[in-house]
């Protein structure tokens, strides 16, 4: 199910930022002091609590040596399945055991 709102994608984004971070082994500290960015401006954006540009996830992610992408393609990783889920749905229905009895009938 995509985002309800602005807020929820701020979060999204938060968090795939954290946890990619967390998995360098990289502290707000240690991406303050590769940066020009703040660690309370770092502590906010990872909890949701502000919006960022497009410029600052790239030097972001720059700065964690991974491609932009992996950012979003980690925060919306759910939204995407369940996307793709609701268009094979749409595009097969749903199986059930007994329409496929009656066409042998």
């Amino acid at each position: 199910m995509p985002p309800k709102n602005e807020k929820d994608l701020y979060i999204k984004i938060g968090e795939a930022l954290k946890s990619i971070r967390k998995e360098k082994n990289l502290t707000i500290t240690d991406i303050h002091a590769m940066s020009e960015f703040h660690s309370s401006t770092i502590s906010l954006i990872e909890r949701g609590k502000q919006n960022v540009s497009i410029g600052w996830l790239i030097h972001y992610a720059n700065i964690l040596e991974i491609d932009p992408t992996e950012i979003f393609l980690r925060a919306f990783k759910d939204d995407f399945q369940e996307m793709q889920l609701q268009k094979m749905y749409e595009r097969f229905g749903t199986y059930t055991p007994e329409s496929d009895n009656d066409e042998n009938s």
